[in-house]
């Protein structure tokens, strides 16, 4: 497979095809907002007992046992079943549905999930307002829901998350936020808006300050949760992505697993899943964890990687020298309004191919059994074959 040459900014590449140029001049255009704090309920459609979760449908009787664990204590936050047993019954006879959050204008880590009543961070294109996602308020670290831990702790966790810290947020984020301007100068500071956001939450805690009061619990928190800006960025991500949807555009617009499935989809087939088995992350486990403990690749922040942070800053950002392993064409074009970090945002299905080689995803490793939480880190490699087969679907002479 031959390199592509690198990007100039501006100019449309050869080897880029129109539909895909397109999709990407109009996702750079977007210009994503923290516009506030709501219930999920009044923002995205539940019609019945629904639970979004991370990645592609769930196939009936394979939930991972993380992300069941997450939805039992949805069920038991809304109030649906009284205890444990009574929720693991209602999942098991179908009364509660799971649905993709990417499906729904929604984004969610790792195991976590999104019921009616939790709060959503709103995340909106300033220049279109119509193009907006929510995503979950950041949990923390020991008793996030992301995690996939099942426990009296976690749902006094959830209900304090949702509770204490949603009323004091939606009270100070009362005005739109710029999130390009937080991610691109936390990039120069070391971030790469997915494993690493300390700077970027840091600037963010620096804007809400001054309506944020003192020694409270809620700021006590924000100062110790590094990675409290990874769900706005997430949902950021999602809104510019979105933009790349339309006919022909190879631009992945979603990109997640469930633990059992890695899911992906092209702009050009916006309605339309391809999916390939969930293998676990690659990378160090905490001791007294073997191989065979990782639960498959889980999270929507997958998406994240895949438009050019998280692992993939070493091939997006210019600084770190995107030429020296080859991977440049996976991310043509620069994105123009991060004038600081230069960063190229977008990945064509069509220069995986052409490349012959795929992107690496930074992710949590989580403990299959949903006993352990997280149990390590590492870096996700989807399959070729993933993207050969979602490029068929909108160039069937691959086929």
């Amino acid at each position: 497979m031959r390199h592509l040459a690198k990007p100039t900014p501006g100019k449309v590449r050869a080897d880029l095809r129109p539909a895909d140029h397109d999709a990407l001049q109009r996702m750079h255009t977007v210009h994503p907002v923290w516009r506030g704090v709501g219930l999920a309920r009044d923002v995205v459609a539940f019609p019945g007992r629904i639970i979004l979760h991370a990645g592609p449908p769930v196939s009936p009787g394979s939930i991972a046992q993380p992300l069941a664990n997450s939805a039992m204590m949805a069920i038991l936050y809304e109030g649906w079943a009284q205890d444990v047993a009574s929720a693991a019954a209602m999942l098991d006879r179908g009364d509660v549905q799971l649905l993709p959050a990417q499906d729904h204008r929604a984004m969610v880590p790792l195991a976590a999930v999104l019921s009616p009543n939790m709060a959503v961070q709103i995340v909106a294109d300033s220049r279109a307002s119509d193009n907006f996602v929510v995503s979950p308020l950041n949990g923390g670290m020991a008793l996030a829901q992301r995690l996939g831990l099942c426990g009296r702790q976690v749902l006094s966790h959830l209900r304090w998350i949702n509770g204490n810290l949603a009323s004091t947020l939606e009270i100070i984020a009362d005005r739109d936020v710029p999130l390009i301007d937080i991610a691109d100068a936390a990039l120069m500071d070391g971030d790469d808006c997915h494993s690493r956001t300390a700077a970027a939450t840091s600037r963010l805690v620096q804007v809400l300050a001054p309506r944020l009061g003192g020694d409270t619990p809620e700021r006590r928190f924000l100062d110790r949760a590094s990675g409290f800006f990874l769900n706005l960025w997430m949902a950021a991500v999602k809104c510019i992505a979105t933009a790349g949807e339309g006919d022909g555009s190879s631009v992945i617009t979603a990109l997640g697993g469930n633990g059992v499935e890695v899911g992906l989809k092209l702009g050009g087939r916006s309605e339309h899943w391809v999916v390939v088995p969930a293998m676990p992350p690659s990378g160090s486990l905490l001791p007294g964890y073997r191989e065979d403990d990782r639960l498959g690749a889980i999270g929507d922040s997958a998406l994240v990687d895949a438009m050019g942070f998280g692992a993939m800053t070493q091939v997006s950002l210019p600084a770190v020298g995107s030429a020296s392993n080859g991977l440049g064409g996976l991310l043509p074009l620069r994105h123009a309004s991060f004038a600081r970090s230069r960063i190229h945002i977008g990945m064509p299905a069509r220069g995986i191919i052409e490349q012959g080689d795929v992107p690496d995803i930074v992710l949590g490793i989580l403990d299959r059994n949903g006993r352990g939480g997280r149990i390590g880190g590492g870096i996700y490699r989807p399959p070729l074959d993933l993207f050969m087969r979602a490029l068929a679907t909108l160039e069937p002479e691959l086929t």
